[in-house]
């Protein structure tokens, strides 16, 4: 007795390892069921099998998978109107009290005298129904039954009856984690549409709104020479406040551009040899009004090299230097007082940087000190 009971726990382990390792990797919903019935029959040695599922409303139970079985033997379920999930078959008692039920001959059975002609034209005699039982947030379900089928009269054992229960929890796993795949791929797929849509409006956006824009910058320019006429002090005051917002907008729509474009893949960089401190000297220059009218420090600290020395960086040069105007402007507008330090050394915000960065083969790091300052730097390759 021990041995047998031995040699049946033996044979459970088996068939748990063998449909959880057929489980492992990410398989559509059906691929899953096909797959789970195949090795739960041969597990028990039935030569049929089929697996339902509740409808989505919950009142009936649709075949999802068969096992030896002709293709269309669902379809002739439903034709007759079967099958309810209630007590009025055996998967659907299953369903209903979430335990197993078995018909030892399908001919004596009342529960079977609507549709046995259906099951005896396939050869099947005998029937047991397992529940498919998956864990919810509100607690255990019911998802449907785990059928298998014999080709002739069968009182099921208890110890087939906890095989196929330990097999139906498997199939029950395997239901839970294919829906969680399916759900992420819908939800994958609806991100990626979002990007795409969001990509597209933000192009759109730019390019409708960088034509006004531009003519405010200029007519907002012209105020500011006084080539109309001449401007009071507050006048004045007013038009510098109109430029610079108009700048500013100007900036974002160009960094909103530019998202778009490298989300779309448009953008491409040409590597090549570029002298970093040429770019930086430039950037600084091109800064130094905006840091001088908040009365910052602004200035380029370079690390001890020879006089002829030169650090060559492997980057575009003219997205380069847009992650460092960037990044230069973003520290101006959020540094109240003090000094603002370009350094430049042999390993050199902003969404936009960050991106173009990356596309060069680079990065930006940050470190930051709350009430003192933060660091960002620009990682690119040396030639």
């Amino acid at each position: 007795m021990a041995a047998r009971n031995l040699r049946q726990r033996i044979e459970e382990l088996t068939v748990v390892a063998d449909i959880a390792s057929a489980m492992l990797s990410p398989l559509e919903l059906s691929q899953v069921l096909d797959v789970a019935l195949e090795k739960a029959s041969r597990a028990l040695g039935a030569p049929f099998g089929s697996i339902t599922l509740l409808s989505a409303a919950k009142t009936r139970l649709e075949f999802a998978a068969v096992y030896g079985l002709s293709a269309d033997y669902g379809e002739r379920f439903r034709e007759i109107g079967l099958l309810p999930a209630d007590e009025s078959s055996p998967s659907g008692r299953a369903v209903s009290t979430g335990k197993p039920y078995w018909v030892a001959d399908i001919t004596r059975h009342p529960l079977c005298a609507t549709w046995k002609h259906i099951s005896l034209g396939e050869g099947v005699r005998a029937l047991i129904c397992v529940p498919l039982i998956l864990g919810g947030e509100s607690g255990s379900e019911p998802a449907g039954t785990l059928n298998q089928y014999l080709a002739e009269p069968h009182p099921f054992r208890p110890h087939e009856v906890r095989l196929l229960q330990v097999v139906a929890q498997q199939v029950s796993l395997a239901i839970e984690r294919a829906r969680l795949y399916d759900r992420l791929k819908q939800q994958h797929a609806a991100a990626l549409a979002a990007s795409e849509h969001r990509s597209r409006f933000l192009a759109a956006m730019s390019h409708e709104l960088r034509p006004p824009m531009t003519a405010i910058v200029g007519f907002a320019d012209l105020l500011r020479e006084q080539i109309p006429g001449s401007l009071n002090a507050e006048q004045m005051r007013q038009v510098r406040m109109i430029s610079a917002s108009a700048q500013h907008i100007m900036s974002v729509l160009n960094d909103a551009l530019d998202v778009a474009r490298i989300e779309a893949g448009e953008i491409e960089c040409l590597i090549e040899p570029v002298d970093a401190g040429e770019v930086i000297r430039e950037v600084t220059e091109m800064m130094a009004p905006l840091a001088r009218a908040k009365r910052l420090d602004l200035a380029v600290v370079r690390e001890p090299r020879a006089p002829h020395e030169s650090l060559i960086a492997r980057c575009d040069r003219q997205r380069t230097k847009q992650i460092l105007v960037n990044l230069v402007s973003n520290a101006i507008k959020f540094t109240a007082q003090g000094r603002i330090h370009s350094h430049l050394s042999a390993g050199l915000g902003l969404a936009v940087s960050l991106k173009l960065a990356r596309l060069m083969g680079g990065d930006i790091e940050v470190e930051s000190d709350p009430g003192r300052g933060s660091t960002f730097t620009l990682k690119l390759e040396t030639a």
